[in-house]
């Protein structure tokens, strides 16, 4: 068996876990950004706004907010936390979009 046919059986072989994982990351919320690495200052507008990844109500959800843009699927950007969100996420900010 040569090297291609072989590099490419690892990576079919390694293709399901891969988007396992990256399935559960979007599912978490946490696949846009690490909030371990977010500056204090977002830290602290982020819980006076009770900013949480998951939210309580789906109709509330960032993605449906005036404030939110997207920037890649599932992910996006609050103009009012200066920073990345989920599209499932959510804070007392929540302002649903014009239709």
């Amino acid at each position: 068996m040569n090297t291609n046919r072989r590099q490419l059986l690892v990576l079919v072989a390694a293709a399901p876990f891969a988007a396992l994982a990256a399935s559960r990351a979007l599912a978490e919320g946490t696949a846009c950004y690490d909030p371990a690495t977010l500056p204090l200052s977002q830290k602290g507008l982020r819980k006076s706004l009770q900013f949480t990844e998951q939210a309580p109500d789906p109709a509330k959800r960032c993605e449906l907010c005036a404030f939110y843009k997207a920037t890649a699927p599932g992910c996006g950007s609050c103009q009012i936390l200066n920073g990345p969100v989920a599209t499932g996420s959510f804070c007392l900010s929540y302002a649903a979009k014009q239709k």
